[in-house]
């Protein structure tokens, strides 16, 4: 009898056994690279971040230059602002309307023509981007609503160093009063000169407040802030934040003065001499980093006894 020389194929297929272990390894490597994939993106962000508060600081000073060498004031007086009326010189919003006092107190609407009101680098929060997005390219309906502009003037994502850098401080007129600069004299540098360590001192700082729910509604901590105070001020007042960093805190301002650590615990300082740095909890509260005056980690604004 003739045997067929065609050898029967037997068709191959994988056992339980071994579909159970491909399954296992395939769920080993997405632990493993699960972690490391967040970290990238994690950095990415900070990275991002790091590169607006470059963008920033360029701009922070093409306004220096065109002030010669005055920096800008965090937050106005109502002695400023009066004077800004009377030059007309009252900045204006994305459609080029003058904005209120309010608004205009806040130093963004008058810094944000040196990025040309591209406001990628400005606002990182998503919320606030995608509400000013809407703003930008809508119509002008839309353009009109005060509260985009007040969002704007409110939650850029850095805030600035305003009591020691450039002056002045929302809801507290001691920097500016007559009474205040008798106390507690000049605290803050004016003008580029008169900084002794440029690349030591901080004038912006990732921020962060509680969203106002008229705004953003339901959305409780903004990555965002127009204005950060230091870990320590008057000398009469003591200690202004906690002593540990908290990221779910419900008052951010009292937590850290409203200074964000939103990168794996550290966040973006942008120097007077135009470069950024990654800062931890610990560098933050060295008040040599915060005030041309400060002499020690826990200097503070000291009374002038009469």
């Amino acid at each position: 009898m003739l045997k067929n020389s065609r050898s029967t194929q037997i068709p191959y297929a994988f056992t339980l056994i071994e579909l159970l272990v491909v399954i296992a390894i395939i769920a080993t490597m997405i632990g493993i690279l699960l972690p490391a994939l967040g970290s990238a993106r994690a950095s990415a962000r900070a990275v991002r971040e790091q590169a607006g508060m470059s963008q920033l600081l360029t701009a922070y000073q093409m306004y220096a230059d065109d002030h010669r060498g005055k920096l800008m004031i965090g937050f106005l007086s109502d002695d400023h602002w009066d004077q800004m009326v009377e030059d007309n010189a009252v900045p204006r919003d994305f459609s080029g309307r003058p904005v209120g006092k309010i608004i205009g107190q806040r130093f963004p609407f008058r810094f944000i023509s040196y990025l040309d009101y591209q406001f990628d680098g400005f606002y990182m929060d998503k919320n606030v981007t995608e509400a000013l997005a809407e703003a930008v390219d809508s119509n002008s309906a839309n353009m009109n609503d005060a509260s985009l502009t007040y969002i704007a003037s409110l939650y850029p994502s850095f805030g600035l160093n305003s009591y020691f850098v450039g002056g002045g401080a929302n809801g507290d007129s001691i920097p500016w009063s007559d009474a205040g600069r008798r106390v507690f004299g000049k605290m803050h540098v004016d003008k580029l000169h008169q900084v002794r360590r440029p690349s030591y001192l901080m004038s912006f700082s990732s921020a962060r407040s509680i969203a106002e729910p008229s705004l953003l509604p339901g959305y409780g901590t903004v990555e965002g802030y127009f204005i950060v105070k230091p870990p320590h001020l008057y000398s009469t007042s003591g200690r202004q934040w906690d002593d540990a960093y908290s990221a779910n805190t419900e008052t951010p301002e009292s937590n850290s003065g409203g200074v964000s650590l939103r990168h794996k615990d550290k966040g973006i300082a942008g120097m007077l001499d135009g470069h950024a740095e990654q800062w931890d909890w610990d560098e933050y509260n060295d008040m040599q980093h915060w005030s041309n005056n400060a002499t020690s980690r826990d200097w503070e604004v000291q009374a002038r006894l009469p």
